[in-house]
């Protein structure tokens, strides 16, 4: 299976930095990044070149739904049948990354499952954890 994060800007560059801080080398994973002033063909075409290499087993994690690297990637689907994902977090990748690595015989669909429950799971309330 295949990791491939885009976002807006420089977000999914710089999570993979802080990511790799806790877990290690993280640098199998391709970034598309939206960046100022570019174009939407412009991101599909860098997504698409992406995807030409990852194949359909492929899970994209992305930072924001209904946003245009959301948009372009769920879009290709129908041509790549790869999965998405959006909330991308640092909780998030490191699970994901971490387990994928781990465990090669898993199926894209329980990764999918897994970035969903570590998303919703990753997000505490610290005052009312510690009971203040």
């Amino acid at each position: 299976m295949n990791l491939v994060l885009a976002s807006h800007g420089n977000f999914a560059k710089e999570l993979v930095k802080s990511a790799e801080m806790i877990y290690g080398d993280m640098s199998d994973v391709p970034i598309v990044s939206l960046m100022p002033g570019m174009s939407f063909e412009g991101f599909t075409k860098e997504a698409s070149e992406v995807l030409d290499k990852t194949g359909k087993n492929t899970l994209v994690l992305v930072d924001l739904f209904g946003g245009t690297p959301s948009n372009v990637f769920s879009a290709l689907t129908r041509k790549y049948g790869h999965h998405v994902v959006t909330g991308l977090n640092l909780p998030m990748l490191i699970e994901v990354y971490s387990t994928m690595k781990g465990d090669a015989s898993l199926s894209v669909e329980q990764v999918v499952k897994l970035a969903l429950d570590t998303l919703q799971s990753s997000g505490v309330y610290v005052n009312e954890r510690l009971g203040r």
